[in-house]
This record gives C-alpha cells, structure tokens and sequence, in this order.
C-alpha cells in the first residue's frame, strides 16, 4: 500500500500542475471566430487574456497585451496594451494603450492613443487621437483629424476644415474654420474666438486698388480674408486676399501686425493673376475699438503696379516667356473692432 501510495502521489501532482497549466494558458491566450465560438467561449468577457486573436469578432474583459481582430473587437474592461481590428474597436472601460481600427475607436475614458480610418470617439479624458475624418473626446492632448475635431478642452488640434472647442491650451490649426471660447494660438482663415478679436476694415494699396479686409482670431494670431478692386492693364476687376498673421505688441496702444497673404484677381470670366505679399504693418489704437495701419509690403508677383515704387523692384528672374519680381510696395488702413 506504501508503494502504491508513494507511486500514485506524484502522478496526481503532475496531473494537477498540468491541468493548472491548461487553465492558465488558456486564460492567458483566447483564440475565436465569433463571439462564443472560441477557446473562453461564454466566459471571454469575465476573461483578461496577454495575447487575443479573432478571425472576425471577439469579446474579453481586459487587454493586458495584444488583441487582434478581423472586424470588431469588445473589451468590457480597459485596454493597456495594443488593440488592432479591421473596423471597430470598442472599450467600455478606459483605453490606456493603443487601439488602431479600419473605421472607428470608442472607450469611456483614458490617457492612450487612438488611430482611426474614420472616427475616434472617447466620451471621457483623452490623449491623442488621429482620425482620417473625425475625432471627439472631453479633453485630448493631440487631435489630428483630415477633416473636423471637436473637444471641450483641448491642448493641440490640427484638422483639414474645422476645429471646435471650449478651450485651446496650444495651437489650433484648421484649413478653413477655428471655434472656440478661448484659443492661444488660432491658425485658420476664419477663427471664431469668444474671447479673442475681430476686426473689419478697410485697406488701401500702394496700386491705388482697395479692399474690405476681415482679421479673426486670438491676440497672437489671426486670419485674413478680403475682398475689393483694382485696376489691372487698364480695366477694374475684382480682388481677393486670405492669409494669416501675426500680433506683435509693443507698447498699450501700439503693435506690429506681421502678416503673409495669398491676394488673386479675375474678371469674374478669367482668372487674372496672383500675387503673394509679406506685410509689416505697424498698428496704432485710436480708440480701444479702432487701429490705424500703416506699414511696408513685399510682393512676389509677375509685374508690378505700384504707383509709389513704379518701376522699381529688388529681385528679377526671367524664365523664357515669363518674368517673376521681389518688389517693394505699402499699406494702410483702418479697422473696426466687431
């Protein structure tokens, strides 16, 4: 009986250790196709794997590690490692790693970063998230989106066409339109900063051509667009301006305004020419809501119509058929606060 008892102890261990070893494994790794169909089956989202692959669609509690999926993937817990589905990852809980998805990332909350074809979407404190189309959280460090960000508070946004948000920490960069309560450093065409400032005025040129000019944005930078006429080779013919500048205070009621403009003329019919202009304009308040501006210009530009500096440029090059001038020119106005 000794000798039986002695032979059959170790083998119940072994057997025992084996089968803790199987439980484990099988904890740890979590194979499927869909949702049940998989190594955890029903329990998969009591489950917290290291390592998780579903052909199309799978659900565990946690990511510890790396979870893969060919379509969608659930988490009912947090994510702290990687995630990459080929259309949605969705965290119920906080995202504290990486989550990159074909189409769209949810989570709740959390300091990770989202990469998504199409949308990211955290409903809480983010971090940084990178969109193809949209992005949206509560707070993000960083949102990178090909064409609309939209959060309460935000350190950076970078998106195609519009940005939105209460506040802005940095910088705020749109192809076309900045809203926000507040914003340091707005750069779009149009910013419609709460707190900020906005002024419409009128703009005279060196070529005796006039223009209605708006400036939107914060106290740093700001947008341009305008629109007026000129003459060109004789006949009146409609001008268009948009750029961005810069704000440069020098004493209460005195700054410099550095702006770079894009300005363009047509016939309405034709497109005439472009030209592109440097400008230092220095700013002085007559009043807290009218600027007087008056300053230098430098344009690039394939002729040069300046009736103050008329026949005069710093730099010619000539290349076959056409000629490219550096000429010096100037500016004043009068702006109105809105």
């Amino acid at each position: 009986m000794k000798i039986k008892h002695s032979i059959l102890l170790p083998v119940f261990v072994i057997s025992g250790l084996k089968l803790a070893a199987q439980e484990h494994a099988g904890k740890s790794v979590h194979l499927g196709l869909v949702t049940p169909i998989s190594t955890q089956g029903v329990h998969a989202r009591d489950i917290s794997p290291a390592f998780a692959l579903h052909a199309l669609q799978g659900v565990n509690r946690d990511n510890k590690g790396v979870s893969v999926a060919g379509l969608y993937a659930t988490l009912y817990g947090s994510n702290r490692g990687v995630m990459v589905s080929g259309l949605v990852n969705q965290v119920k809980g906080s995202n504290k790693g990486v989550a990159i998805a074909g189409l769209v990332n949810t989570s709740r909350n959390g300091r990770g970063l989202q990469l998504a074809g199409l949308h990211n979407h955290d409903a809480g404190n983010g971090f940084i998230q990178i969109g193809g189309l949209s992005n949206y959280s509560h707070y993000s460090l960083l949102q990178l989106a090909g064409l609309v960000n939209t959060s309460r508070h935000a350190g950076n946004q970078i998106a195609g066409l519009v940005n939105k948000a209460r506040t802005v920490e940095g910088v705020q960069l749109s192809g076309l339109i900045n809203i926000a309560d507040s914003s340091r450093y707005p750069i779009g065409i149009l910013n419609f900063i709460r707190h900020g400032e906005k002024q419409i005025g009128l703009q005279v040129y060196d070529d005796v051509s006039a223009s209605l000019v708006l400036r939107t944005g914060s106290y740093k930078t700001y947008g341009i667009v305008g629109a007026g006429l000129a003459k060109d080779r004789g006949r009146t013919v409609l001008q268009m301006e948009t750029g961005l500048g810069y704000r440069i205070p020098l004493t209460r009621g005195i700054r410099v305004n550095s702006e770079a403009v894009l300005m363009a003329r047509t016939d309405v019919h034709n497109f005439i020419r472009h030209t592109e202009s440097l400008r230092t304009l220095l700013g002085i308040k007559v009043t807290p809501a009218i600027e007087l501006t008056i300053g230098p210009a430098l344009y690039i530009t394939d002729q040069s119509d300046s009736e103050l500096f008329s026949g005069h440029y710093i730099w010619k090059i000539k290349k076959r058929e056409s000629v490219l001038l550096v000429a010096p020119g100037a500016i004043a106005g009068i702006n109105i606060r809105l």
